[in-house]
């Protein structure tokens, strides 16, 4: 085990022995970074039922009522839905996904692969365009390609969207994450 030299407490691993270390209370040169070296805080010791400390935990929550962003009701969580649904119809082009859809540097790293390969075998296609509602990983004429990550895909949105792709005449093709990528591409595009 590794013990504090200061206090000589018993810590667990090198990680914790070493921020044991630099923040112990009996350190000579620890740096205090919120400007509270040498003094108590005013509640130190002090439980919930203490008088002080229930009148500032009043007045706290009496500032924050009816404060928005904090805890949502329910009507406020419906309304901030709507008025964001009717945002995204007015305005398309500032839906997250549609902002995505050049941003190589915010996909995840399997669609960065499929990017890059796409783009180094010349293959035109669209990012992130929207077809309906939806905003599928890459368009490319008639086609869409789909990259399933292993965590975030939900097998029976993934139907009712490939449904509504190959209703407006796309073919849907998904490739999963955990495959090799590359290798992948090259057997649909036959390169």
């Amino acid at each position: 085990m590794l013990n504090c030299q200061y206090c000589d407490k018993e810590c667990k691993n090198q990680n914790s022995h070493r921020n044991h270390e630099r923040l112990c209370p009996k350190n000579p040169s620890r740096i205090y970074k919120n400007g509270m070296e040498g003094k108590t805080p005013w509640n130190k010791g002090l439980s919930k039922d203490d008088p002080r400390v229930l009148k500032n935990a009043e007045k706290i929550s009496a500032s924050m009522k009816g404060r928005s962003g904090r805890v949502w009701t329910d009507e406020q969580r419906a309304a901030k839905s709507a008025w964001r649904k009717q945002y995204h119809l007015d305005n398309p082009e500032s839906h997250p996904n549609r902002k995505l859809a050049g941003n190589r540097s915010k996909i995840s790293y399997p669609e960065q692969i499929a990017f890059d390969w796409l783009t180094a075998n010349n293959i035109q296609f669209e990012h992130q365009k929207k077809v309906g509602s939806f905003y599928p990983d890459f368009v490319i004429g008639n086609m869409i390609l789909e990259i399933d990550g292993e965590y975030w895909h939900d097998e029976e949105k993934d139907r009712k969207k490939d449904c509504f792709f190959k209703e407006n005449g796309y073919t849907v093709v998904r490739v999963k994450a955990k495959e090799f990528i590359e290798a992948r591409l090259s057997q649909i595009f036959y390169l």
